[in-house]
């Protein structure tokens, strides 16, 4: 009788911490929506962002290096601006979403209805997911339906052109998106134990953003050794930065330098869960210690 007691106090925990990760995202979207001239903004900053690196490729031209992508350099820039669009501010504002909830005095609030600081960044990143996403279908789409990839064939532009290619990205992104999730937590608990984590959050980003290819193919990586490309292509990220430039540029669907697609999808959800243990014990661990040390007031 026992078990099923534990159980139940189980049950009813997971699904108190799921109305609560629930209410968080709601209540974050409410936040943002009220914001508009903000999404302006950031809307604004990602077509600008998309429209400079197009720019700084059409300077390049096509390359001819030893690393250089069978397409334009244009082609190139354009899928890294258009891929990081769907990560870097939901990162970004999750990294750094205790700071500014401290700094709204609203994080006694949350606190003491039951919101630990797990649940205001999982709330705050899946929320800002859906605002970028949808900044990305405003930007990023537009600009794959008129572009066109003329070394391969000038009638063929950057959407998906066979349901193949469409379904074999969504596993692939959503180990994208929750490896970013998990990264976003263990770097934003920093800000329980450390007063200033801008910085940080930022050198993680670009850390992040060159080990995934965004400036550069992965087969740049092969000089320190044969088998790093193989390794970095299966970390989520950049798996997902891979796939669109060979789902959407290339149109190809074969394998991952070698590695057979479902072997590169189970690598994306081993080191997706790993990380994830990582950062619930990161996370529980600062958020320990700030309340030992009264880091942070409402602790």
């Amino acid at each position: 009788m026992s078990i099923f007691k534990t159980s139940t106090e189980r049950e009813a925990q997971l699904s108190s911490t799921f109305q609560v990760t629930v209410a968080a995202i709601q209540r974050n979207i409410l936040t943002d929506w009220r914001y508009k001239f903000e999404f302006l903004v950031q809307l604004l900053w990602s077509l600008t962002n998309i429209v400079a690196f197009g720019f700084l490729g059409l300077a390049v031209g096509t390359g001819d290096g030893e690393y250089a992508p069978p397409y334009t350099m244009a082609l190139f820039l354009l899928s890294s601006s258009a891929y990081w669009t769907l990560f870097t501010g939901n990162y970004e504002e999750t990294a750094l979403c205790l700071r500014e909830e401290a700094a709204r005095g609203t994080m006694g609030f949350l606190v003491t209805n039951n919101v630990n600081t797990l649940g205001i960044m999982v709330g705050r990143f899946f929320s800002s997911s859906l605002k970028f996403f949808i900044i990305f279908c405003l930007t990023s789409i537009p600009c794959f339906a008129l572009v066109k990839n003329e070394a391969l064939d000038p009638a063929l532009n950057l959407l998906p052109h066979a349901w193949s290619e469409f379904f074999l990205l969504l596993p692939i992104y959503f180990f994208a998106y929750i490896f970013m999730l998990a990264l976003a937590g263990i770097v934003g608990s920093l800000s329980l134990i450390v007063k200033n984590t801008t910085t940080i959050v930022r050198i993680v980003l670009y850390l992040i953003r060159i080990l995934s290819g965004h400036y550069f193919a992965l087969a740049f990586f092969g000089q320190f050794g044969w088998w790093w490309p193989k390794i970095i292509v299966c970390i989520p990220v950049a798996t997902g930065q891979f796939a669109m430039r060979k789902y959407l540029i290339e149109h190809e669907t074969g394998d991952f330098l070698g590695i057979p697609y479902w072997e590169v999808i189970m690598f994306n959800a081993i080191i997706t869960v790993v990380l994830l243990v990582i950062m619930y014990f990161v996370v529980k661990l600062n958020t320990e210690r700030a309340r030992k040390k009264g880091t942070i007031e409402f602790y």
